[in-house]
C-alpha cells in the first residue's frame, strides 16, 4: 500500500541542447543517486542567454517514490557517522588551550 505522502526528492538538471535533454539528464541523475522515481514534475525552466543565444538550459525536478528511495552514499555515511557513540570524552580544542 503506498503511503499517503510519498517520499519527494528535488533535482536540477542541465543542458546546452534542450529543455527535455535537462529533463533527461535529471532523471539519469536521479536513477544513479536515489533509485528509479516513480513519477517526475518540472517545477521550473530556465534558459540562459549570451549574445542573444541560449547558452544552456536548467530545470528543477521533483521525483515520487511510491516506495521508499535508495539511500545516498552521502546518507549511508551521514547515517553511520550519527549511529557512532564513544565512551571517552574528547577534548575540544578550547578545553586543551585552558
Amino acid at each position: 500500500m503506498a503511503s499517503a505522502h510519498p517520499p519527494l526528492r528535488r533535482i536540477v538538471g542541465l543542458s546546452p541542447i534542450s529543455v527535455d535533454d535537462a529533463i533527461d539528464r535529471a532523471l539519469v541523475q536521479a536513477r544513479d543517486l536515489f533509485g528509479e522515481p516513480d513519477w517526475f514534475e518540472v517545477s521550473t525552466a530556465r534558459g540562459f542567454i549570451s549574445k542573444g543565444q541560449v547558452t544552456h538550459y536548467e530545470v528543477s525536478v521533483e521525483l515520487g517514490y511510491e516506495s521508499k528511495p535508495k539511500k545516498s552514499e552521502n546518507d549511508a555515511y551521514l547515517n553511520s557517522v550519527l549511529s557512532r557513540r564513544s565512551n571517552r570524552r574528547v577534548r575540544n580544542t578550547i578545553d586543551w588551550r585552558l
